[in-house]
């Protein structure tokens, strides 16, 4: 699968909003669903909310093949095990930036 630069591509159900809709503000709706370890009955933890987010774009990105893979982002993940009953994730972004904008660099 090609990359898709989509926001859709990383999170199923994402919805932008645009001025004039019958919500508040304009921006970007995630429903709880798009995130693959979040439950909002269960869960209020933003932490659980932030690992959620995170942990959903680095699994679409580590999805892609190799050759599918944008040139201009990477994203990795190590994991530790500093004591028993925990597990340390780490990620790590790289994003090329245009100077002027400081707008992702196209492909």
């Amino acid at each position: 699968m090609a990359f898709n630069p989509s926001p859709t591509g990383y999170f199923n159900g994402i919805v932008t909003l645009a001025s004039g809709d019958s919500t508040p503000s304009s921006g970007v709706f995630f429903p709880y669903s798009a995130f693959e370890s979040y439950n909002a009955s269960t869960s209020g933890d933003i932490r659980q909310l932030v690992y959620s987010f995170i942990e959903n774009i680095y699994d679409e990105y580590d999805s892609l093949a190799s050759e599918d893979k944008p040139s201009k982002i990477s994203i990795s993940r190590t994991s530790t095990v500093p004591e028993d009953n925990i597990i340390r994730n780490t990620y790590n972004l790289v994003i090329n930036l245009a100077y002027e904008g400081l707008l992702v660099v196209n492909e």
